[in-house]
């Protein structure tokens, strides 16, 4: 990074990484956002305040050849039309969050379920239209295959779950981990990986117990040396999901199911029934360690066309261009 500074400082250079890496996904940003998720690449000791980051994005002249703002957004220039795509975006998003609040409030009564979010684009209410809706679970420890076939019998009962073709608005269930398995430094595909990085700092938990949305925030630590303005999510009452008399009743009978020899035998029963019915293709991919697709007991990640390495260079190639241009 700094062979690449010619004459910008370290804060310039930061301003320029963040608002580029958020142009990648037509996302303009507010003044706040860029304070929030100022990315620094690591380095330690960077830590500007808000003032520092305004007065930086108003008076730099190099910044000012490639970053304009307008209607309280920050975005690269000519790239004006992304305002009213985030505008759009956020309404849709919006739409999306109520169809997943409506699955939730019946995962809840799930057994395992320790927590449920919102994760990419949606998370940060950035969805397209012929979007799907992410999301990302957190399990009882060595209960994850018997939590993951309730959940999908449960969405495929509702008709929301993703499939074949059936792709827009529907709940797309690839990412699960089990509680004692929280930390994913281990997943990243590169030292830098910004899009794992920006991903946890956007997560957006709809429902939880146990505050294992901090104890998630608590076991990755590592993400926030990349973004040390971050600070954890205000959930909005709007798109969250909370426990009732009813659900903590059930919880507390579940748990004493779940911890029973029943319990374990029903895991290594999903387990074994679950691995039979994996594709070999995701079989051959989660063999090859890319990271990519994930199968163990404390883990399950189906992304096949994992973009990240895509995001990374795509970002990597923008800032290079604007560099070359100041």
């Amino acid at each position: 990074m700094i062979n690449e500074l010619k004459d910008l400082s370290f804060l310039e250079l930061f301003i320029l990484n963040t608002i580029t890496y958020f142009d990648v996904f037509d996302y303009p940003l507010t003044l706040n956002e860029v304070y929030t998720y100022l990315y620094t690449g690591g380095m330690e000791g960077s830590n500007y305040s808000l003032e520092e980051i305004s007065e930086t994005l108003e008076t730099s002249e190099k910044l000012n050849k490639i970053i304009t703002t307008q209607g309280g957004f920050y975005f690269l220039k000519g790239r004006e039309e992304i305002i009213q795509t985030r505008l759009d975006h956020y309404n849709l998003a919006d739409k999306k969050f109520k169809i997943a609040l409506r699955a939730i409030k019946l995962l809840k009564y799930c057994p395992g379920i320790k927590m449920i979010a919102a994760c990419n684009n949606l998370a940060y209410f950035n969805a397209a239209p012929e979007s799907d809706i992410d999301l990302f679970i957190i399990t009882a420890k060595n209960r994850l295959y018997f939590t993951r076939l309730i959940v999908t019998l449960i969405v495929s009962l509702l008709g929301l779950r993703r499939h074949g073709n059936k792709i827009t608005d529907r709940l797309c269930l690839s990412f699960y981990l089990a509680e004692d398995n929280l930390n994913l430094e281990k997943i990243k595909i590169a030292a830098d990986d910004i899009y794992l990085i920006y991903w946890l700092a956007t997560l957006y938990p709809i429902y939880q117990r146990e505050n294992f949305y901090q104890k998630l925030i608590n076991n990755n630590q590592w993400f926030t040396r990349y973004l040390p303005n971050w600070l954890p999510r205000k959930i909005s009452y709007r798109f969250r999901v909370e426990d009732n008399k009813w659900s903590i009743k059930a919880y507390k009978v579940k748990e004493f199911f779940l911890n029973s020899f029943l319990g374990a035998w029903l895991e290594k029963l999903s387990l074994k029934f679950q691995l039979a019915k994996m594709s070999p293709d995701k079989k051959e991919i989660a063999a090859s360690k890319k990271n990519w697709v994930i199968i163990s007991d404390k883990m399950l990640k189906f992304h096949e066309k994992d973009r990240r390495a895509k995001y990374l260079e795509e970002f990597e190639n923008k800032r290079k261009k604007l560099l070359d241009e100041i």
